[in-house]
């Protein structure tokens, strides 16, 4: 998958929080930003960003700024001030973009397994409570213990979070469809030509009709959305380059079994992958590659006796023909073919002859 990441940085201790999202929206924005003011503990007093479109809609000279309502609200509901940077000026903000190629190099090189947002999101989070326990580039004293001392001068949070969410009217077309995230989405019972209420989270989306009726509610289109892994040119790689398999980001996305099958010698590692790529990458598709390793190990066999094995199990019985013309009480009845041998071969089956 192919996700975002807000930072959220804290200069004085070089501490850090990251929480993944699936879109650079508004309420993605919003959402993150809540989430990490809860991992931090507290709200921080002023709060530098950079001209994003999901906060920003205009910009004016100095630190004019025109917001978006909905951050304007969010912005009264947890006190903080703003301090926008100058357009193109990442330098104003070079502690949060040093700790992006920071996590970037530390925690997404190679790409962390992804169970869904949540269990990535936690896993991000114990990422920067373990880095905080290390010294400060220039302070010379622990991460943690600055920390500590920042955290004390964070504003307390609300008692309850920030309702993001955004509301449009949208209307159905002549196909039962609306258009949400460049995405045109079914919604079933929906009338052609009716108008509706969207109501859109960061990661789900509501339908009303105009008597408030909840019409149809779903993931949004971009919750559901991956990148197809291109395995084919990724084998061909490492087959010339064997040597950069175990640093390959890919390489932990295999199942334990094919791993083994690769590494198990390594000076036969070059053939293997050149074998798995002719043989089994090129036409079979990976999840009956990886079904095949999962199901059992075959640590010593080639790569184009794994490929029959794969051939075998496709091979199958060919299904029963189905024909309506047979009465259904013949349908199961036996033929004795003694009966057909004796009129046809009657010397053979002890039978007579009629000469006459």
């Amino acid at each position: 998958k192919e996700i975002h990441a807000l930072h959220l940085s804290f200069p004085y201790s070089n501490a850090g929080f990251v929480y993944p999202l699936p879109a650079q929206n508004s309420e993605c924005f919003l959402e993150g930003l809540q989430q990490l003011f809860h991992q931090a503990g507290g709200v921080p007093t002023v709060l530098r960003i950079d001209n994003l479109s999901a906060a920003v809609i205009a910009i004016g000279r100095g630190e004019k700024r025109t917001y978006t309502d909905t951050f304007l609200a969010f912005q009264a509901h947890y006190g903080f001030k703003i301090q926008p940077c100058n357009p193109g000026s990442g330098h104003e903000k070079g502690n949060v973009e040093k700790k992006v190629g920071y996590s970037r190099q530390r925690w997404f090189v190679p790409e962390p397994v992804m169970e869904d947002f949540a269990q990535l999101s936690e896993w991000l989070y114990e990422q920067s409570v373990q880095d905080r326990d290390r010294p400060h580039y220039k302070k010379e004293t622990r991460i943690e213990d600055l920390w500590q001392e920042e955290q004390q001068t964070l504003k307390h949070l609300p008692a309850k979070s920030f309702p993001v969410n955004r509301h449009q009217s949208v209307t159905v077309n002549k196909y039962g469809e609306i258009t949400l995230d460049q995405e045109q989405v079914l919604i079933p019972r929906a009338r052609p030509r009716q108008s509706l209420t969207l109501q859109k989270t960061w990661d789900t989306f509501t339908c009303f009709t105009d008597d408030g009726e909840i019409l149809y509610k779903a993931s949004r289109p971009y919750m559901d959305k991956s990148m197809p892994i291109p395995w084919e040119d990724i084998f061909k790689h490492w087959s010339v380059k064997p040597r950069s398999v175990v640093y390959s980001r890919y390489f932990a996305i295999l199942p334990e079994p094919m791993r083994a099958y690769i590494m198990k010698k390594p000076e036969e590692m070059k053939e293997r992958l050149m074998g798995l790529y002719e043989w089994l990458v090129g036409d079979y598709p990976m999840t009956a590659i990886t079904a095949l390793f999962e199901q059992t190990i075959h640590e010593d066999l080639s790569p184009y006796e794994l490929r029959g094995l794969l051939e075998a199990q496709k091979a199958t019985l060919p299904k029963k023909w189905e024909e309506s013309h047979t009465p259904s009480i013949l349908v199961d009845m036996e033929t004795d073919l003694q009966t057909y041998d004796k009129m046809l071969c009657p010397m053979l089956m002890g039978g007579m002859v009629d000469e006459g």
